[in-house]
């Protein structure tokens, strides 16, 4: 599993389709079988791609403000971003909403220099007027290494290892997905997007949560602690690194106390199905919260962790059972597979 995938960069997107005059983000559940076209006015549909009753889709956008047509991601066709007619189905009325614009770029992330720490400004952070949600990304650590045998986090992993049995942080991103890099200088996100996280500037944590991190999250050793502040906790609402990684923790605590860590610490190097898995998070957080968690896998069919939707207010304290019940549906992405054990 690739650590700073994310599964879609919106702004490009909408520069490909041209037509998506309104921006949007959500969900968009198909009513009945419909054609998912590339051109509205051509009728293009290279692959003869379709969207099945009963399916939800990521909502991108429509056409206009009296929309004929949504434009939505299908997942199995290519390009996968589609317009589809607007009586072919609904949209989620929180979530499917215009987006705000983004927020301007003035260098104002946390730097050192030689005069001291510079600090972020506040600033808004936009959710598009409702509700904030989010994509909370937990991994199967042992399933990454096997990838990734050079990273520093790989090379110290042992059987004993804290993260043989239980989830590591991947990353809470704010959301709609474009919601990255806020107030971040140019040059901070382009050494980001060029992987060069040993240059981007180190979060500002107390020695407590710092230490809590190293455990919770392996990748430290490999700076993956700032590509997640610079890319994505920026756009926090707290506006600070100390309550984004704490509330990371804490809601990784939560999924590590639970039946579903129980699961995959007692199946270690055994199959489990994702009906399983979504039934131990209906188990721990409520009936229905396996319907908001993504289980996902690698190529050759191991388990490499999930993303759960929630949404709520995080730094209240919100949480995860409540979080995730009031979260958006999750797509299948796997099936199951096997939990891998250390190497």
């Amino acid at each position: 599993m690739n650590r700073c995938v994310l599964a879609l960069f919106a702004s490009a997107a909408f520069a490909t389709a041209g037509m998506a005059q309104v921006k949007m983000d959500g969900t968009f559940t198909a009513a009945k079988a419909c054609e998912a076209v590339v051109s509205i006015k051509k009728g293009t549909n290279p692959d003869k791609a379709a969207i099945n009753a009963g399916k939800a889709y990521h909502l991108l956008g429509k056409n206009k403000d009296d929309a004929t047509h949504y434009w939505i991601e299908v997942p199995d066709a290519q390009p996968k971003q589609r317009w589809v007619a607007v009586d072919c189905g609904s949209t989620d009325g929180h979530a499917a909403i215009t987006a705000p614009a983004p927020a301007p770029k003035q260098g104002n992330v946390a730097v050192n220099t030689p005069q001291g720490t510079v600090k972020p400004k506040p600033q808004s952070r936009g959710f598009g007027g409702g509700v904030p949600y989010y994509a909370f990304a937990l991994s199967w650590e042992p399933t990454f290494c096997e990838a990734m045998r050079d990273k520093a986090e790989c090379r110290a992993e042992s059987p004993s290892s804290w993260e043989a049995s239980h989830f590591t942080l991947h990353g809470l991103w704010p959301q709609p997905r474009r919601n990255q890099f806020c107030g971040v200088d140019p040059k901070l996100s382009a050494l980001d997007d060029q992987h060069q996280w040993d240059a981007l500037p180190e979060p500002e944590l107390s020695p407590q949560t710092r230490a809590a991190l190293n455990i919770a999250m392996p990748g430290t050793l490999s700076n993956l602690q700032r590509h997640e502040w610079i890319k994505h906790g920026t756009c926090y609402p707290s506006g600070n690194a100390e309550q984004y990684f704490k509330d990371e923790i804490r809601l990784e605590n939560e999924v590590n106390a639970s039946a579903v860590q129980q699961l995959f610490a007692l199946n270690i190097g055994r199959n489990i199905s994702a009906p399983e898995i979504r039934a131990a998070f209906d188990q721990s957080f409520g009936k229905g919260a396996g319907d908001h968690v993504q289980v996902e896998c690698d190529r050759n069919g191991r388990l490499s962790g999930f993303t759960m939707n929630l949404r709520g207010d995080i730094p209240a304290g919100t949480d995860l059972k409540t979080l995730l019940a009031a979260g958006d549906p999750a797509q299948n992405k796997c099936d199951g597979g096997m939990v891998d054990p250390v190497r």
